[in-house]
């Protein structure tokens, strides 16, 4: 598992320093769980220092360069990190906290961010018209609006001034201390998108491009929410450049992630997750594009190789398998005639704009699929959850069955399979049970959606079918379906 946020050396991100103006620092988001794929692409593709932490890949590129972060698959959002501290010791009083982090907006080296930030966006002027000095303290506080979405669960009520507390928690304070106590012990992160600038500041005299702070707060001992964060730094931001705030329609989105006294601060280069890339028609259970390039990955395709998904929903693993890896050929296939005509309109879309992706996709059942024997080299699917899309119970049958006709059909010895699930109970007792003809390799455990999946890598084995397995009543055709 990746260090956290607190554990790594931000000493050797080099693009931090004043003194190398032609270097800067990039934080990539990736899904938890997948930060070493990451790291690998951008090595191999970048050849840039890189520390991981969880869920983020922080590396040092040129500035000319930054373009080429863009380009890679297994990310999800890239930001240029403007300053890290490891040690921002808040203070006891909110006021005195309100008035460091309004004057930690001097900290940021927001020229260099600025400059990148044009680049990627084409912005037809320098950002930064003056630099103004810091008059006021800090923002006027405005709790009943900042702190009016916090929720009683949260950690850090007990440590906000009871007067201060919007009405509705202070109604349900008086009968909810259990549940305060049943969180007492699961970390918080707030994100504010929406706040309100700094009063302090006339509209009248903003000017240049529109900016937002979105603030991520992870910690128990602050007396102060991810929107008052936001509110003061923004203030900062918005005295010094005179740029207006606009939570809606912005031309600059800045974060502010704070991890109990460790903070940084960052500035969005995409304004939509990379992710989005590949769809235009879409099912109830979609796979991100960065997670499928990923899986994709872990099984190491080689040239002229053949690719099955035998539960491909919307394609999307097969399609990102044939952008990023066309000397090989991908098919899917779905058992859900819906699911098939959404893969093919996902493929249209993309051949549409010129893109030449060796795949195609066909129904089937999966447990009963139409290739000969050992004719498949690996097999890459995300199964069915056992969530929206059949139940636990179907799983324990239809893993099985799956996992014996993934055997027949790939390469014995050479073959390899990598698949996502959710329902651990049902893979891994499907796995005992066919390991004469599947061994494990790694797996790893990765963040879906707010649930705990794996993605387990299985190498098949020298034998070609084992006449000890049991041969029990097949699974009903509708188990044999995910529609992402």
């Amino acid at each position: 598992m990746a260090p956290g946020l607190r554990e790594i050396d931000h000493n050797s991100l080099k693009g931090l320093l004043p003194e190398n103006p032609e270097l800067c620092t990039i934080e990539a988001t990736v899904v938890t769980g997948l930060e070493e794929v990451a790291l690998e692409e951008c090595r191999e593709k970048l050849g840039v220092n890189c520390v991981a932490a969880r869920g983020r890949v922080f590396m040092d590129i040129s500035i000319q360069e930054v373009s080429k972060v863009l380009k890679l698959r297994a990310i999800d959002n890239v930001n240029i990190v403007t300053t890290m501290v490891d040690n921002f010791s808040f203070p006891e009083n909110r006021e005195q906290c309100f008035e460091k982090l309004f004057k930690f907006a001097e900290k940021p080296d927001w020229r260099k961010a600025m400059r990148v930030w044009r680049n990627v966006y084409d912005y037809p002027e320098d950002p930064i018209r003056e630099v103004r000095a810091l008059k006021n303290e800090h923002c006027e506080p405005r709790p009943d609006v900042d702190l009016k979405s916090i929720k009683l669960t949260s950690q850090i009520i007990d440590n906000l001034p009871k007067s201060i507390l919007p009405k509705h928690l202070k109604e349900e304070s008086q009968h909810a201390e259990v549940g305060i106590k049943a969180e007492s012990n699961s970390s918080v992160k707030e994100v504010i998108k929406e706040n309100e600038g700094c009063t302090d500041t006339e509209e009248a005299q903003s000017s240049g491009p529109k900016f937002r702070v979105t603030c991520s707060r992870t910690g128990s001992g602050h007396i102060f929410g991810s929107p008052e964060a936001a509110r003061q730094f923004g203030g900062g931001v918005n005295e010094i450049f005179g740029w207006p705030v606009n939570l809606s329609n912005f031309d600059i989105e800045i974060l502010l992630c704070i991890d109990t006294e460790f903070v940084y601060v960052a500035v969005c280069l995409t304004r939509e997750p990379l992710f989005k890339r590949n769809l235009t028609s879409f099912g109830p259970t979609n796979l991100r594009a960065t997670i499928c390039y990923n899986m994709v990955r872990l099984a190491s395709p080689q040239v002229a190789e053949v690719i099955v998904d035998p539960m491909c929903g919307g394609a999307t693993i097969p399609m990102e398998g044939s952008l990023t890896h066309p000397k090989a050929f991908h098919i899917g296939g779905d058992n859900y005639g819906q699911a098939v005509k959404r893969s093919r309109e996902n493929i249209e879309y993309l051949l549409k704009k010129g893109r030449s992706m060796p795949v195609d996709v066909a129904q089937w059942d999966a447990t009963k699929l139409p290739f000969r024997n050992q004719c498949v080299d690996v097999i890459v699917s995300d199964l069915p959850f056992g969530k929206r899309i059949g139940s636990r119970g179907d799983n324990r049958v239809l893993y099985y069955y799956s996992l014996l006709e993934m055997a027949r059909i790939t390469r014995i010895e050479t073959g390899r399979a990598v698949l996502l699930t959710y329902d651990r109970n049902s893979m891994m007792k499907n796995i005992k049970r066919v390991n004469t003809l599947w061994k494990t390799g790694v797996s790893k455990t990765v963040n879906i959606g707010g649930l705990s999946a794996v993605i387990y890598i299985l190498h098949r084995t020298a034998l070609l079918m084992d006449p000890n397995l049991k041969i029990e009543s097949r699974p009903q055709k509708k188990t044999c379906m995910n529609s992402d």
